[in-house]
């Protein structure tokens, strides 16, 4: 009777160089901690090793990342393929923590006229100064209609 070796299943953790031939060229892989109790939430590693170790070594996975088995799942769950050469982001799936009407961001947008605006502030600052401009551009068109906001005398409502 012959039995399998489970090791032989689950490759090496120094080994950080496996599945590379399953990955576009030009790429890399890249390893983001998914777990949202984990305080490296959203950190990702481009070494599997270090990723591997982390998943050791952190208290928050240490009930699903019990054995190298187990951790050889959630790489290759998380795992993702990207440029090296392009900067860090953030890994497919990530939410950030915070809450998303807090986050301030550099926006453009085009208005009705086809303007580009720029400004910086959180989603909802950015949706405010859409209808802001949108108001505006209403007012300016009421004005200019060639009719005049009086007749008679009074104010038309």
């Amino acid at each position: 009777m012959t039995t399998s070796n489970p090791s032989s299943l689950t490759p090496s953790e120094f080994d950080d160089e496996v599945d590379d031939s399953d990955i576009p060229p030009g790429h890399i892989w890249a390893y983001p901690c998914k777990l949202l109790s984990c305080p490296d939430y959203g950190k990702s590693w481009l070494l599997r090793s270090n990723f591997l170790a982390h998943l050791q070594d952190r208290e928050a996975h240490i009930t699903t990342a019990t054995t190298p088995a187990a951790r050889r799942s959630i790489e290759l769950a998380w795992r993702y393929a990207t440029d090296p050469y392009l900067p860090p982001r953030a890994a497919p799936g990530f939410r950030s923590r915070e809450d998303p009407d807090e986050q301030v961001w550099d926006y453009g947008f085009k208005d009705d006229t086809g303007k580009v605006i720029t400004g910086t502030g959180t989603l909802k600052e950015m949706e405010i100064h859409k209808a802001a401009l949108r108001r505006q551009a209403e007012e300016k068109e009421g004005n200019d209609d060639g009719h005049n906001d009086c007749e008679n005398g009074h104010r038309k409502a």
